[in-house]
């Protein structure tokens, strides 16, 4: 899994607008700015661990949006398939 995402390049910093990346085990933390970036960073990281014969647990999978608002928790689209939101505690 070391090799996937550091073959993704998956590092930065969330500041500048790039993504992070923090793994343990079979976990992956995964920050984005933005909701599109997300998805697109989710299905290259399914899309590339197929390759090597590892799959995403797509049943697993969740997000978390970190914002001042309080908004209503909606699952969000990646691939015909809709991913939980989790709720953020405070």
């Amino acid at each position: 899994m070391d090799f996937i995402l550091k073959k993704m390049e998956f590092r930065g910093n969330i500041s500048a607008r790039l993504g992070q990346c923090t793994a343990y085990a079979n976990d992956i933390l995964k920050t984005a700015r933005t909701t599109q970036a997300m998805i697109d960073k989710i299905i290259k990281l399914k899309n590339e661990s197929l390759k090597y014969g590892l799959t995403v647990n797509t049943n697993k999978t969740k997000y978390l949006k970190c914002s001042r608002r309080q908004d209503k928790l909606r699952p969000i689209n990646i691939e015909n398939k809709d991913t939980e939101q989790v709720k953020s505690l405070k």
